[in-house]
């Protein structure tokens, strides 16, 4: 049986469910934590869905992570919030789940935490071995003495400003922000297309969208606005090389990477290490589910 530890939302979660057929996934949706039983003790765990299915941590032969997460947010009053607590105790019983799986070796592509341990900083620090990187910086407190040329300012996380607002990346003059507040600037790159590129185990599938056909720096901004057209993009053999190598010192078997493309050159942006990627491949067409449901299921699946 495959374990996945998402949420009811995820749309690429049932997808894998209807591929590899519901009787050899069991799905926990950590929102809907409220529909379910879970024992654990020192034999291991029980978990019971809604449907009344159960999961022994024996039956598990593999396991995944998509996106364990409470995506409605909580508004916590001065007294304190009991579904909040519940949240967090539920958070830690999950992650000793996967602690359980990860030292049986059940875990399969998705390393849960690994944007902690391989974070912004620390894959522009290693990309650049690899690939063209643009010049960039984080700073605070400081003046900020970046000249005029074209700038883009980045997000570390993509956390809720105010009343549910998200800093996208854009366009910045460096000497118009508040030195005050906390900013990672970006080189801009006058590129063609944006790339990217999901990477399972060993194989890329990459995919280029045409820049002209949105409007600002981050196309990010128009999903579920406008139609964006991805499309299957030729990566030479040394772009597949170097892809390699970055994840191989990344200690990555899965990733969805981004970069801006200026003719034959590839310049990196950032690496999703549990990023979406259904929607390049709705149809199945190009191969991403079945190389992700292979790697899930190899071994135990008849």
């Amino acid at each position: 049986m495959l374990l996945i530890l998402t949420n009811s939302l995820d749309g690429t979660t049932d997808e894998i469910v209807r591929r590899i057929g519901s009787d050899q996934v069991f799905r926990f949706n950590v929102d809907l934590w409220h529909d379910y039983q879970f024992f654990v003790d020192q034999n291991g765990f029980c978990l019971t869905d809604p449907t009344s299915r159960t999961c022994n941590s024996a039956d598990v032969r593999s396991a995944y992570v998509r996106k364990p997460s409470f995506d409605e947010p909580l508004s916590i009053p001065e007294g304190g919030c009991p579904e909040a607590w519940v949240r967090a105790q539920v958070s830690y019983f999950l992650q000793e789940i996967y602690n359980w799986c990860h030292q049986q070796g059940l875990i399969r592509l998705v390393e849960k935490g690994a944007q902690k341990r391989f974070g912004k900083f620390s894959q522009m620090w290693a990309a650049a071995r690899h690939f063209p990187v643009p010049a960039w910086q984080f700073t605070r407190g400081r003046p900020i003495e970046l000249d005029v040329a074209p700038y883009i300012v980045k997000p570390l996380t993509a956390d809720f400003i105010g009343d549910y607002k998200l800093l996208f990346t854009t366009r910045a003059i460096p000497t118009e922000l508040d030195p005050s507040y906390p900013w990672l600037f970006q080189q801009e790159v006058s590129a063609s297309h944006d790339v990217t590129v999901v990477y399972v185990s060993g194989r890329c599938f990459a995919f280029g969208l045409d820049r002209t056909s949105f409007s600002g720096v981050d196309w990010r901004k128009h999903i579920n606005r406008e139609e964006l057209t991805w499309m299957p993009w030729r990566l030479s053999e040394d772009d597949v090389a170097r892809i390699w190598d970055f994840m191989r010192d990344a200690r990555l078997d899965f990733g969805r990477l981004d970069f801006l493309a200026c003719g034959d050159t590839l310049h990196f942006l950032e690496v999703n290490t549990n990023g979406q990627w259904a929607w390049l491949d709705e149809n199945g067409e190009h191969g991403i589910f079945d190389a992700v449901i292979h790697q899930l299921t190899y071994g135990w699946r008849q």
